[in-house]
């Protein structure tokens, strides 16, 4: 399994250290024209990142080859890193071409999976892929330390540190969720201590910023009342319904053909969550709704993307099952409309 793209971004012609950052009106027109809509399938997430790198013609040929044009959805990580947030249009860039990138290789590997049933296959290419995330994980993280980028990177930071550091936590999640789907065939699995630890030689305190995304299989996760799963509601309720009839009306946060305000509500103040409650659809960007989540955040002791997807009681805008990672990969500072957001937001105070 080659990391190619990832690959160049530290050595050939993605390097950030040579990219020409004068000149960022090109770069812009291909965000722009690849757009917001998250790829719902292998064959989506390759015309993306062919019209992103449309640049390096090396390296659209390269994802040529690897498109086998699938139409499956694409299997979400099962690990979630809180990334460090782009803040211009070359972080941008980067940031859309590394998460492209890494979704595209851990499906592709799990197109791999599903087509091995022997065991000594699986883990041949269970050890080349983890050999190759491994090794250029190592090399990142010598190259953070060599220049001096161990510190988690600011708005103010370079292109580079921001890049660096980004690479290293999207390599981390890419080892383990392609570990976990051979788990069972692998005979010492790496623990995420000993990666931090002994194979990147970072210190025990990043450790904990790789967390596991409880992913639903044939069951759905069910929220167990005897324990009184919540989100922890702890401010006003009429704030909050007012706050949110304003974001359904301006932002177009719910898709009011398959719920209301009323569904929301419930669910976001109850204080025992069960799967009988009534699903709830967003209309607005994933990008959006993270950033509005992050926001709220603040007045519920348990509003985390994990609590979210252990719900199991919201949907994206393509009526899939809101996850974790959905979250955690869409996070950004300015979302569209942002600053009709934080005007609303403002009736929560």
């Amino acid at each position: 399994m080659e990391v190619k793209i990832l690959h160049s971004i530290l050595y050939k012609s993605l390097m950030p250290w040579v990219m020409d950052t004068n000149n960022t009106k090109a770069i812009a027109e291909k965000i722009k024209k690849i757009g917001s809509k998250e790829p719902t399938s292998e064959n989506e997430l390759i015309q993306q990142l062919k019209g992103l790198l449309a640049d390096y013609p090396e390296l659209v040929e390269w994802l040529d080859k690897q498109n086998k044009k699938g139409t499956d959805s694409l299997k979400h990580h099962c690990y979630a890193i809180d990334f460090p947030t782009y803040s211009n249009t070359l972080s941008k860039y980067y940031n859309s071409i590394i998460n492209l990138e890494t979704l595209r290789v851990y499906n592709a590997f799990n197109a791999i999976m599903q087509k091995t049933s022997n065991n000594i296959d699986i883990v041949y290419h269970t050890t080349n892929a983890l050999k190759n995330i491994k090794a250029l994980t190592i090399k990142t993280v010598k190259e953070i330390k060599e220049r001096g980028f161990e510190e988690s990177p600011t708005d103010e930071s370079s292109l580079s540190h921001f890049l660096l550091q980004l690479l290293r936590q999207h390599l981390t999640v890419l080892f383990f969720d392609i570990q976990d789907l051979s788990i069972a065939s692998i005979d010492n699995p790496t623990s995420i201590e000993d990666f931090y630890l002994l194979d990147l030689n970072l210190p025990k305190a990043l450790i904990g910023e790789l967390q596991k995304v409880e992913i639903e299989t044939n069951k759905t996760v069910k929220p167990n009342t005897n324990e009184k799963f919540s989100f922890g509601f702890n401010g006003t309720e009429a704030k909050l319904r007012s706050t949110v009839i304003l974001l359904v009306n301006q932002v177009e946060l719910l898709n009011e053909e398959n719920c209301t305000v009323d569904h929301l509500i419930t669910i976001l103040t109850s204080k025992a969550l069960t799967n009988q409650m009534h699903k709830v659809y967003f209309n607005c960007e994933t990008v959006q709704l993270s950033y509005i989540i992050d926001k709220f955040k603040i007045y519920f002791k348990n509003l985390t993307p994990t609590a979210i997807e252990k719900s199991a009681l919201f949907y994206t805008k393509n009526n899939n099952p809101l996850k974790a990672q959905n979250l955690y990969s869409n996070k950004i500072d300015s979302p569209k409309n942002q600053s009709t957001i934080d005007n609303i937001l403002k009736q929560m105070q």
